[in-house]
């Protein structure tokens, strides 16, 4: 009877089981799903936490970003010195040495970037334009009898007036391969290697104006530059969305000089020379120190940046102008830009 009876239950459990089995108790799903309406922003670590990821990831992207500049750069090369006034052609006892004065001038940079499924690494590109033209004029002191010009010239009698025009065209590429990692909390490092190169061309016109005549110099040089170049941005976060970005890089470029000429004229005659080809190689220096606020938005399918700060590049042995053609200063002096760089760049 118990043998019989144990059996009963355990058709009746499987017969239950069986028709529970064949019954469908999930919800109907839709045929099409939408998708959801955003996503969550990628969260600080709570925890150092060296080598994670920390570049900027927004919602359905095409992980693709763009960056636009405008920089207020003032040039300066040190060795750009036009000349001297005396109180005396023999004798000198007072002295003013004129040097080639300088001003801020608007540029813009421009970049694209990408980043990559390989390893959380972003490869990116940026455009610089810098296309300054500096004026610079003096008269003659009035307690000046003699001048003594830097520059070839043909003038026996003083100047009145001596004016001066320096021109340079800065066009350079930057392609970089980086990777944004958490080094702590609140600091980011984007360390970042790859190829700076683009052209640097100058021409200065120096003329000394006088009531019988004019004599006008104009040098001119033409360069192409290309090198390996490395570096790291910074990033401490403050909150707020605020942060302190810092960047220091370095490049070692191979230059080449051409079309490195002058001509002087005066009412009566035009002399031009020219020098040889140059080669060198080149080493160059970059820093950037400044103020960023960012922020995800519309349902983090977009992040947005803003940054100001200062920005120095610095190019080694670069006033071909003057040492080469005047052939009187042993020294090639340096060129540097700096001033205010202004950042914005969207991602999406």
């Amino acid at each position: 009877m118990k043998t019989k009876f144990m059996f009963i239950v355990t058709f009746a459990i499987l017969t239950i089981t069986n028709l529970f089995a064949n019954q469908n108790n999930c919800p109907p799903k839709d045929e099409c799903e939408c998708a959801p309406c955003g996503c969550e922003t990628p969260p600080c670590p709570t925890l150092s936490a060296y080598n994670q990821s920390a570049r900027i990831n927004v919602c359905g992207s095409w992980d693709v970003f763009v960056t636009g500049s405008l920089i207020y750069w003032e040039p300066y090369d040190q060795g750009l010195r036009l000349g001297s006034f005396h109180n005396a052609i023999a004798g000198v006892t007072r002295s003013e040495r004129l040097d080639m004065k300088s001003g801020f001038k608007a540029g813009f940079k421009a970049g694209i970037g990408y980043n990559l499924n390989y390893d959380n690494w972003t490869a990116y590109i940026e455009y610089t334009r810098f296309h300054p033209t500096i004026n610079f004029s003096k008269d003659r002191p009035s307690w000046a009898l003699a001048f003594t010009s830097q520059w070839p010239s043909t003038l026996a009698l003083l100047p009145n007036t001596i004016t001066s025009k320096w021109k340079i065209k800065y066009d350079l590429l930057d392609l970089e391969l980086s990777r944004y990692e958490y080094r702590g909390t609140k600091l980011i490092f984007n360390p970042f290697f790859g190829i700076k190169g683009g052209w640097l061309d100058q021409s200065f016109t120096f003329t000394e104006i006088n009531a019988t005549s004019n004599v006008q110099s104009v040098v001119k040089s033409d360069s192409w530059l290309i090198g390996p170049r490395a570096g790291i941005y910074s990033k401490w976060l403050l909150g707020c969305d605020f942060s302190i970005i810092g960047k220091a890089a370095g490049s070692l470029l191979y230059q080449k000089v051409s079309n490195l000429n002058s001509t002087i004229k005066d009412p009566s005659s035009e002399i031009t020379a020219k020098a040889n080809n140059t080669h060198n190689i080149t080493p160059f220096a970059e820093l950037l120190l400044g103020l960023n606020w960012g922020s995800y938005f519309d349902n983090n399918h977009w992040h947005f940046d803003i940054f100001a700060g200062y920005e120095l590049q610095y190019i080694w042995n670069q006033n071909y102008l003057s040492s080469t053609i005047d052939g009187s200063a042993t020294d090639i002096s340096n060129l540097n830009f700096h001033g205010l760089n202004i950042t914005a760049r969207l991602d999406f």
